[in-house]
């Protein structure tokens, strides 16, 4: 059942390559709060339906930063290219990649972050989600993280590495390993 399939954050976070333990909760959950925030006035954006009037302060530098993004590569989102969850029944996981827009002429998934920083796991996770939207007739050129910040700027990571699929393919088997034996 798609419901009890992992997640690819919660593959990532349980075989201990996504870890906030450090991270003292009064940081940890208003940012977390935060970028699903900042994921919905996205998607809304893309959707064409956000009342920006509507949108909290602190949300509109990281909203003109993706705007600028995709202003300066000239791509649209169809609103089917976005926040979708998808299901690999091949490998057994699921997760909602954020979009995958066509730039340049090439079909790029892109990740989106308002951390402070680019971690190197975003390359796995952009990998999984690679996996899933090829398994479900997708073909995906390109991977990129888009770091967002509060100054309304952007930056990319692109991701290149053909070893981050074994990566996270590996990270999956150790993930079910566990449950099945621990």
């Amino acid at each position: 059942m798609p419901n009890e399939l992992p997640r690819v954050t919660q593959i990532l976070r349980e075989v201990g390559l996504i870890d906030f333990s450090k991270v003292p909760d009064s940081v940890m959950i208003p940012a977390q709060k935060f970028g699903t925030a900042f994921h919905l006035a996205r998607h809304l954006w893309d959707k064409k339906t956000l009342d920006e009037a509507k949108l909290s302060e602190s949300l509109i530098p990281y909203l003109s930063g993706y705007k600028k993004f995709q202003k300066d590569f000239r791509f649209v989102v169809n609103p089917d290219e976005s926040e979708r969850q998808f299901v690999s029944n091949k490998y057994g996981f699921k997760g909602s990649p954020d979009l995958w827009p066509i730039i340049q002429g090439k079909r790029t998934l892109i990740d989106t972050k308002t951390s402070t920083g680019m971690y190197p796991v975003t390359a796995l996770q952009t990998a999984a989600y690679q996996i899933l939207l090829e398994e479900n007739g997708i073909k995906i050129h390109q991977r990129w993280g888009i770091k967002l910040t509060e100054d309304g700027t952007y930056n990319i990571e692109p991701y290149k590495k053909l070893s981050d699929r074994t990566m996270f393919l590996s990270a999956l088997n150790l993930y079910m390993w566990r449950k099945e034996n621990l």
